[in-house]
Order: C-alpha cells, then sequence, then structure tokens
C-alpha cells in the first residue's frame, strides 16, 4: 500500500509541475504591460529617476525593466535623482513609501509597477 500512495504523490507533483510550464502558466509581471505588486531588491540593478513622477528599474540580468509610477507628483524628486525607503520585506512594494533625497524629505507613494520593454526603457531615459 505505501507504494502506491507515494506512486500517487509522485503523479500529483509532476502534474503539478507539467501546469505551471504550459503556456497559460503566467508569473506576475512577465510581459510588457503587466503590472505587478512587488520587486525583489536583490533584482533590482538601479533605479534611475525619470521625473517628479516616474521611476525606473532596471533589473538585473535579462530582467529588462519596470515602471514605476508615483501617485502624486513629488517635488524635489528629479533635481535630488534619488530616493530611500525602509522595508522589512526585501521587497518595494506599492504600498510602501519613498522618501526624497533633498528637499525637506517629502515622502510619495507608489502607485503602479508596470513591466515595459527596451524601446519604452530608451525613450523614458531619453527624457532625463
Amino acid at each position: 500500500m505505501p507504494n502506491l500512495v507515494n506512486r500517487g504523490m509522485l503523479g500529483l507533483v509532476a502534474v503539478i509541475i507539467a501546469g505551471c510550464a504550459s503556456p497559460g502558466f503566467h508569473v506576475e509581471g512577465a510581459n510588457a504591460g503587466d503590472t505587478q505588486q512587488c520587486l525583489y531588491l536583490a533584482n533590482i540593478d538601479q533605479t534611475p529617476v525619470i521625473d517628479d513622477n516616474t521611476i525606473l528599474a532596471k533589473m538585473k540580468g535579462r530582467g529588462g525593466y519596470k515602471r514605476i509610477d508615483l501617485v502624486n507628483k513629488c517635488v524635489g524628486l528629479r533635481i535630488s535623482d534619488g530616493f530611500s525607503y525602509a522595508t522589512s520585506t526585501q521587497q518595494l512594494c506599492i504600498q510602501d513609501a519613498l522618501r526624497v533625497f533633498s528637499g525637506g524629505g517629502e515622502f510619495c507613494a507608489i502607485k503602479q509597477i508596470v513591466t515595459i520593454d527596451d524601446n519604452e526603457a530608451k525613450g523614458l531615459l531619453a527624457k532625463r
């Protein structure tokens, strides 16, 4: 009887793995235009500030680019060209607040994180 249980469990695991590898399986933020809730900090390579409303996250390796849109204009973000944040989860998420380096340290909220293609990223970087 134990062999039947073990074979049954292995079969179930194989079905789950095959389902995840199928074309219908979707990873959050994998395609241009997709939004996601968070970015793992370890996967972020650079975060150039585009303007007071937009930050570009260049991901490590072949991770591509994410556009971080802010809820409101974050005064001084572009001039200071930097921000800080505090998190205990090793992720930067849409509910996290960003703090501008200069200009009184204004706090800004993330509206959304959107996967973008290389062409959009180049266009954004050209606006800097």
